[in-house]
């Protein structure tokens, strides 16, 4: 996967009880779960609509490649281990970097929305994180809005000589939005 449970532990996208704990409790497990389905569910439609069909492909069977080498590492010596900081870094691992953060604020913004499917009088959550009330849609703008500027920074990138690449880029996914989606 493009990311882990770990870009919702803190900050911005804090997710209340996720966590990345070896003894989760019975409510970290079930956050945790749901995070990853998320990720599982949103990861080939954004990379699809950030690199185009085939591009996407590519990126998707190298970090399903990535996942296999650490669990076999995994099983060898007993640890997780990621690739050793001495080694070059490929130009999939370069493109990753640059999508990460705004794919997890893609998650974020889907989570978001679907935890806001009930109604209430005031149409207020409490985000656990900073003990106060905000409006869900305020939220899910901001971080959409925060996700069109990093696209914005990998258009920069794709555009360059320095990008191996050649992309196809969803405007949606380029297009800032206001609380009125307007």
């Amino acid at each position: 996967m493009l990311i882990d449970v770990s870009y919702f532990l803190a900050g911005p996208r804090h997710i209340a009880n996720a966590t990345l704990a070896e003894l989760p409790s019975q409510d970290s497990i079930a956050v945790n779960d749901t995070i990853v389905a998320y990720i599982k569910e949103f990861q080939p439609i954004f990379l699809s609509s950030m690199l185009g069909n085939k591009l996407s492909k590519e990126v998707t069977d190298y970090l399903e490649l990535l996942e296999q080498e650490n669990a076999e590492a995994e099983e060898d010596s007993g640890e997780e281990t990621i690739v050793a900081a001495g080694e070059e870094e490929s130009k999939y691992e370069s493109l990753c970097k640059l999508l990460r953060e705004p794919f997890a604020n893609y998650v974020f913004f889907y989570i978001l929305r679907d935890a806001n499917s009930q109604a209430t009088i005031k149409g207020l959550v409490l985000l656990k994180c900073d003990n106060t009330y905000v409006s869900p849609i305020q939220r899910q703008v901001s971080i959409w809005n925060d996700m069109v500027k990093k696209n914005r920074e990998f258009v920069k990138w794709a555009s360059s000589k320095q990008c191996p690449f050649t992309v196809s880029i969803d405007s949606n996914l380029l297009t800032p939005i206001n609380t009125f989606n307007l």
